[in-house]
């Protein structure tokens, strides 16, 4: 019966000693995401050495409201073609941002 409980007694610390590590493990992906999500690879070294926020700064200087958001959904889409999702995909956004900055610029209202 002693062999026994020291099995289940073995068996018990084994299983807590996975799921600190397991914890652990989740708490380091966690981490990562989080440090991805702030500053993913996508938009760092867009050009000359600057990023994608630098960038955004110097191109909607004078822009307001719903043209300066417009305008960033555009070049944001394109500056980052085939880096992040499939190059046709983001050629779509980047183009349907577009429309809604031509119809906004026409007519003053989003599509």
């Amino acid at each position: 019966m002693s062999d026994d409980n020291n099995k289940f007694t073995d068996d018990f610390y084994d299983l807590q000693y996975l799921n600190r590590r397991n914890k652990e493990y989740n708490k380091q992906i966690d981490d990562m995401n989080k440090e991805d999500a702030i500053n993913p690879p996508h938009y760092k070294n867009v050009a000359a050495g600057k990023q994608y926020m630098e960038l955004m700064v110097d191109m909607l200087a004078g822009k307001t409201g719903v043209e300066a958001h417009l305008f960033g959904q555009v070049y944001k889409y394109l500056m980052r073609c085939g880096n992040k999702d499939d190059e046709l995909q983001e050629l779509r956004k980047a183009d349907w941002y577009l429309d809604a900055l031509i119809q906004y610029k026409s007519t003053g209202k989003v599509i």
